[in-house]
């Protein structure tokens, strides 16, 4: 009992920090309008130069796996505990990862015809898939704890290393783009320091 009461505080918590980390800047710089969040990535790695001319390949829905990642833990808990949780938590909770589903769509009008589109066909599937797996967050209760803890390790893992080590891969295209080295913003770092909470977490439970 005091395994699960651990958890179910620590987990969203190490989410939480993660989430601010990837809405912090991951490539910092002192004029502001330079300054890319995790979630500006996505979307700045398309008009790269290299990325544009087809000289450099660029998967940038990984750089949607965080939030994605962080939504589908945050529905895992919720269906896995959803006694423990009084009911305002719970919306909140589901709340947030519907939304968190819901950033990673396309814009409009793009969304309208997102499958037809090459490019944003791979995010839009993304975001329906982890739609469906927060919707069916109630039957996740009957899940063992065991299980429970492998997914929620499992999922931060993913919404970890396919962003950073995509960061890095497109990081020296990043300079060229600048002009000069670009730094690592301070989100970065904090979004592995929260997913790295939710793994001690659940792996040590």
């Amino acid at each position: 009992m005091s395994k699960r009461w651990g958890i179910s505080r620590t987990a969203p918590l190490g989410l939480l920090v993660a989430l601010i980390g990837y809405w912090g800047p991951w490539v910092d710089h002192k004029t502001a309008a330079l300054v890319l969040s995790g979630l500006d990535m996505s979307e700045y790695v398309r008009f790269l130069p290299a990325v544009r001319e087809g000289s450099a390949h660029v998967l940038r829905e990984l750089f949607y796996l965080p939030p994605l990642a962080a939504a589908l833990c945050l529905a895992l808990l919720v269906g896995w505990l959803w006694p423990r949780y009084p009911a305002i938590v719970r919306a909140i909770m589901l709340s947030l990862a519907v939304g968190l589903c819901l950033v990673v769509l396309p814009p409009y009008p793009f969304v309208l015809h997102a499958l037809s589109s090459p490019e944003f066909r791979g995010q839009f599937i993304l975001s329906a898939l982890c739609l469906l797996f927060v919707a069916a967050s109630p039957f996740y209760r009957r899940l063992s704890n065991r299980l429970v803890h492998l997914m929620l390790i499992g999922l931060a893992l993913l919404g970890t290393l396919p962003a950073v080590a995509q960061f890095f891969a497109v990081r020296p295209l990043l300079d060229q783009a600048y002009g000069w080295p670009t730094r690592p913003g301070w989100g970065l770092w904090v979004m592995i320091v929260g997913f790295a909470f939710v793994i001690v977490a659940a792996g040590g439970t």
